[in-house]
């Protein structure tokens, strides 16, 4: 019995290794609240208890550029280097 609590334990410990399979998370998580004698209903656990915030959209490549020039060509300066702007990044 005590490995079925901490199987349960485990998964809702770490959903991000078990989002792809919700019903699995649910049961673990119906587990958890049965050991502590509480009721569960899995139609109030919402997608957001879930999956974390979305991940920020990536930065366009002509800002890239722009940025990683001005950082390489900074970088440069402090290390004393003198170079032509258009040779640097």
């Amino acid at each position: 019995m005590n490995d079925i609590f901490n199987t349960a334990r485990h998964i809702v410990g770490t959903p991000q290794d078990h989002l792809h399979d919700t019903h699995l998370f649910s049961a673990a998580w119906a587990t958890m609240k049965a050991a502590r004698g509480q009721g569960f209903d899995p139609q109030r656990l919402h997608p957001q208890h879930l999956i974390g915030h979305p991940a920020p959209d990536p930065e366009p490549l002509d800002r890239t550029l722009i940025r990683v020039g001005e950082t390489v060509r900074s970088y440069a300066a402090k290390q004393g280097y003198r170079i032509q702007r258009r040779h640097a990044a």
